[in-house]
Parts: structure tokens; sequence; C-alpha cells
């Protein structure tokens, strides 16, 4: 059986949850490719332009799952919470707050108005996720950030919540149902559809998925992990083949949302699967060194996508001949080649 260690007992590292880090990373940088550059995608993979952008709540959910993993019976004073909190602040803001930096100096330089001083001291104090003016940062993808901290902020409470599954199960219920309702309330009041879908209220389903894969470790035997790992990829699919179903116009935003929020069960489950015993096709030195840097790649990676764009790197790619089956791979290539250096 997994079972977790006794409190403050040593945790060994799980490769399989690191490896997850570098292909959430590397998703949403293919899809911020497309997105940002205008690269097309060749038919077969256009489902990159669509399905990438999950990268995002996959990194929530792994998130969640290894906090829990690490810090389960580690929080139980205040000098312990005191500690994780520090050590959060101190992973998250020096290359946050250099990829900030390095902004505002971009726009400085071209000439835009520069965020008022309110703004940059909402982006410095991670606060700017509660602001639906400011909610997407000031960082270009650093949304999530903002996201990630606020979670960090509760997770202390929702730890001593979600001891169990049924307490796990229960509360990723109740961040449903609140996303729901968040949802339908921000339409109603119109407000910027950003400060819905990147907001904290939006994505706490998947932390709750995180939660609920955690709870599933210490009950699942080890030799399960390649058995789960390969249904979570089916369950995947399954939920790409699904998307016309739930997001067709007049689907509803009930029908939208809870669509949306129930791509946390297969990447739970591919947590659950890869922490336990992951395939070394899917987990391997290469994939772990990549899930290592991948805060870095996702600080970095729009600012290396912004410069090689100025550059014209970008467009001397579409002009090659072979069409979009040799130019989008090349694009996708370029940008990880310039991307990994840096971080």
């Amino acid at each position: 059986m997994a079972v977790a260690a006794a409190p403050h007992a040593y945790r060994p590292h799980l490769p399989g949850v690191e490896s997850l880090r570098a292909y959430a990373a590397f998703a949403i940088v293919i899809f911020h490719v497309i997105h940002l550059t205008q690269a097309p995608a060749p038919q077969s993979l256009e489902f990159m332009k669509w399905f990438f952008g999950y990268g995002v709540p996959l990194f929530f959910v792994v998130s969640a799952f290894s906090l829990a993993y690490g810090y389960e019976g580690k929080l139980t004073t205040k000098a312990q919470t005191a500690e994780f909190y520090l050590r959060r602040v101190l992973r998250i803001a020096p290359l946050y707050y250099l990829a900030v930096a390095v902004q505002l100096m971009s726009i400085k330089a071209q000439g835009y108005d520069m965020p008022s001083l309110g703004d940059i001291a909402l982006s410095l104090g991670f606060v700017f996720n509660l602001s639906p003016q400011m909610v997407d940062g000031i960082a270009p993808a650093s949304w999530s950030i903002g996201v990630e901290m606020l979670f960090y902020a509760a997770f202390p409470l929702l730890l001593a919540i979600a001891t169990t599954l049924p307490r796990a199960i229960f509360l990723t219920a109740v961040f449903a149902a609140g996303a729901v309702a968040y949802t339908i309330i921000g339409s109603k009041l119109k407000v910027n559809p950003s400060f819905v879908v990147h907001g904290l209220a939006f994505n706490l389903p998947y932390f709750g998925f995180g939660l609920i894969a955690f709870q599933l470790f210490r009950l699942t035997p080890a030799r399960l992990g390649r058995y789960l790992t390969l249904g979570a990829l089916a369950l995947t699919v399954a939920a790409w083949a699904a998307a016309p179903i739930f997001t067709r116009p007049g689907a509803g935003v009930f029908r939208n949302v809870l669509y949306m929020a129930a791509w946390g069960a297969p990447f739970g489950l591919l947590c659950l699967g890869m922490a336990l015993r992951p395939p070394g096709l899917l987990s391997n030195p290469v994939t772990q060194f990549l899930g290592k840097i991948s805060f870095g790649v996702y600080l970095a990676h729009p600012q290396v996508i912004f410069g090689l764009s100025h550059l014209g790197v970008y467009d001397a790619i579409q002009r090659l001949p072979g069409g979009s089956g040799l130019t989008f791979p090349l694009a996708v290539l370029v940008t990880c080649a310039a991307v990994v250096p840096l971080v």
C-alpha cells in the first residue's frame, strides 16, 4: 500500500510528479506559440490550439497534490505554518519579481502607459488576482501565480479539512458549486471575463482534485500506478472528444463550467498514477530535469516569444517551404531551444 509517511518523516521524492510539471509547462509554451505568433498548427495537431491551455489546471492539480504529500502532518503549529508561507514566497518571489521587472522595462521601452503604483503594489503583494482590472497581472501569463499564491494562503486550512477521501471529495464538490455560482454571478454583473476564468474561485476545483488524488495515493497499491496512468490518458482523450457536447453554443454556463472543472479528474488520476509508479517513457531524467525548471520556463517563455517575434524569427519560419507540418514544429523547437538555456 502507498501510505503517507508519518508526520515529520522523510518523504521520498516523486519523479513522476516532477515530470508532470514539465508536460504542463511545455503544453502552455506550445499553446502560446500558436496564439501569440499565429503559427498555424497542422490539422492533425489543431487540438493543441484549444486544449493545451489546460496545462495550467494540470499545474494546479500537481501543486495541491505535491503540497499535501509534502506537508501532511507538518502544519500543526504556528511556527510550521509560518515556515510554510516563507518557503512558498521564497520559491515564487525571486523569479516572479524578475518577470515583473522585465515587463515593466519592456512597457517603458515601447512607450506604453506604465501601470500605476497601486497596480504595481498589488502585483508585488501577490493579491492582483483580487482586482478585476489587474487579474492578469503585469508579467505575461502571471495570472496563474496570483491564483496559486491565494491557494497557498488557504492551504493549511484546506489540508486540515481534507484529511480523508470523503472530506476531499466533499470539498471539491463545494469548490465546483462555487465555481459555477461565481461564473453565473460574474456573467450577470458583466465583469471582466478574465476576472471570472482567471479568478481563484473558478480554479479551486482543480486544487480539490489534487487533494483527492493525494488521499487516493494513501490507499492505492503502487503496482497499479502504470494502469492508472494509462487510464488517466484515456480519460483525457475522452474529455477532449466530449468537448462539443459541453461547449457548443447554447450549452449553458452550468454545463460549460462543470465540463472545464471536470478536467481535474483525469489530471488527478494522472497525478496519482505518476506518483505511484510512472512509466519510464513518461518519466525519465530528461522530463524530470525539465520539470525542475518548469516554473522558470513558464515565466520566461512569453518574453522569449515576444523577443523572437520582434526579431522576425517566426515570420522567417513561416516563409519556409513544407507547410505547417514543418513550420509549426520548428517554431515550437526554436522557442523551447531559446527558453530552456535561460532558466
